[in-house]
């Protein structure tokens, strides 16, 4: 069935992401009807009002809104923006995200970031902000009127007097909080996440957290199967900086959720890389996190890659579900290939080259087959042995088609050779590890790729008694810390060993398939050629 989306522009950069990303519906051949509509600052300042009738009426005929960017300013410039004939009957500017959310009881922002490159344990979690109470519900006052002024009392007031000062309200309602709570268990489900956390201060706002903690703890009930917990956001914040691969989604009000999410876009990478979706009534819309950005408008350096991201969560919502992995997947590969990035992520590209890169490589035009080679072993880094293998795994590679982009020697340290994997996972398409020439640097890869996977080593009962029997042919005696070799993560592939005793083993790990070998040179080559994923 065709689905129509409606596409708002926007102000700033808006423009020039739309104009990029826009071309990949097309490369998708999707049975999807794009209309371009109007909304933001020159709106506002062509008749007063940033979201005109006409495109209201759009968005009540479309199936989702795909968003741009919205230049937002204060109650003085937005009037000052005005012509005179409009300053009187404009009215305040109120932005047009407020506008979407509240009119359409948009009521979640739903914000996922995940790991896509760079020195960090690959994780994959998800922020859902409220989007229509808290603070950022209206209730902002100047001066303290008499109405008020019974309850509303400090020391500091009396210093200059009530109308020298301001005040908000933090409005939540059991509606809101129910509603918001559910859609974060329900996306955890929908996305198997085994943990919501709700980021609050209750510590300091006593009754509205209170309040709000009584709602959550009701709602996780009914979801035995998810941890559910609560935080201080400042805590939370800290530990999504330091270890974001141990959350899942991360809920809160409105204010708190707007920090958090863009803490965790820089997380992901900053900005440029993070997309958005506000979901909750019949029509959804969904927009690039960056926001307009009029110091960068019309020199085409903006990074398309969060307007990508965002179209496929967009697909996704629309039920397009292959589509939006392949989308995702092109964009994680010209990220990390590096060759055609924006000035953001250390390239030289244009926005429209990236974009274009992206495009082709959702095309096939460019494979993602990187690899990079981990050799283990204390006397390889003394040079007590010469290194072959890693000469021979690099050849052997590069006749298959990859592309290998890190060659590295660690040492029998079971943390160094995780942190190596680690530093590799979901940049590369294939990962081969190597034990060095003892038994111990084996046995510590393999533990090492245990913890990383976080799967307990099983014993293999068919490969334990191979192992024996051909040791025992050879005349080698056969003791119980053998048996190690005959021991792998729990969703290990293993890969047979015809001209040696140890066997390897193959796994994925977020995105990245782990190759493990011993250390003969003889045998590696027979194993390397047995592996479907890289012949």
């Amino acid at each position: 069935m065709n689905k129509k989306i409606l596409v708002l522009p926007g102000d700033g950069i808006g423009q020039e992401v739309c104009e990029a990303a826009l071309p990949v519906f097309k490369a998708l051949d999707l049975p999807v009807t794009l209309t371009i509509g109007d909304i933001g600052w020159t709106c506002w300042e062509k008749e007063g009002n940033p979201v005109p009738e006409s495109t209201w009426e759009q968005i009540s005929s479309v199936d989702a809104v795909l968003l741009g960017a919205i230049t937002s300013k204060g109650k003085e410039a937005a009037l000052q923006a005005l012509p005179l004939h409009l300053r009187e009957k404009a009215g305040n500017y109120i932005s047009p995200v407020i506008q979407l959310r509240q009119r359409l009881s948009l009521y979640a922002n739903i914000r996922p970031i995940r790991y896509i490159e760079g020195e960090r344990k690959p994780f994959r979690c998800c922020v859902i902000r409220e989007n229509t109470e808290g603070l950022y519900a209206g209730f902002d006052f100047k001066g303290i009127s008499s109405t008020v002024a019974d309850w509303l009392t400090h020391p500091n007031i009396d210093k200059y007097g009530p109308e020298e000062a301001a005040w908000s309200v933090r409005l939540q309602t059991r509606f809101g909080l129910e509603r918001l709570f559910t859609t974060a268990f329900e996306y955890a489900k929908k996305n198997n996440y085994t943990r919501v956390t709700f980021a609050d201060k209750p510590n300091v706002m006593r009754e509205s957290g209170h309040f709000a903690k009584v709602i959550f703890d009701t709602v996780a009930a009914r979801y035995p199967a998810i941890n559910a917990d609560i935080h201080n956001v400042d805590a939370v914040a800290l530990w999504l900086v330091k270890k974001p691969h141990e959350f899942g989604v991360i809920v809160a009000e409105n204010m708190f959720g707007d920090i958090l999410s863009d803490l965790a876009a820089g997380v992901m990478g900053g900005l440029g890389l993070a997309p958005s979706a506000n979901i909750g009534g019949d029509i959804a819309y969904f927009e690039p996190v960056h926001g307009s950005a009029p110091n960068m408008a019309g020199k085409n350096k903006a990074n398309p890659a969060a307007m990508f991201y965002t179209i496929a969560l967009l697909l996704e919502y629309l039920g397009f579900i292959d589509e939006a992995m392949r989308i995702n997947y092109a964009v994680d590969n010209v990220i990390r290939t590096g060759k055609t990035v924006t000035y953001d992520l250390g390239g030289e590209a244009t926005t429209q080259q990236m974009a274009q890169a992206i495009i082709d490589t959702l095309n096939g035009k460019y494979a993602n087959k990187s690899a990079s080679i981990i050799m283990v072993g204390d006397e390889l880094l003394s040079g007590q042995y010469i290194n072959t293998n890693l000469q021979n795994i690099n050849l052997h590679l590069l006749k298959k088609g990859y592309k290998v982009k890190q060659q590295q020697v660690c040492t029998d340290d079971i943390h160094q050779i995780a942190t190596s994997i680690i530093h590799r996972l979901g940049q590369d398409s294939l990962i081969v590890v190597c034990g060095g020439p003892s038994a111990t640097s084996g046995d510590k890869t393999r533990k090492a790729i245990a913890r990383i996977a976080g799967q307990p080593l099983e014993i293999r009962n068919d490969i334990w008694m191979e192992i024996q029997q051909k040791l025992k042919k050879l005349g080698i005696y056969c003791d119980s810390s053998n048996q190690l070799q005959a021991m792998f993560p729990a969703n290990a592939e293993i890969i047979p060993n015809i001209a040696g005793t140890i066997p390897g083993f193959s796994l994925n790990i977020d995105g990245s398939k782990i190759i493990a070998l011993p250390n003969s040179a003889s045998q590696i080559q027979l194993m390397l050629s047995e592996i479907h994923s890289i012949s």
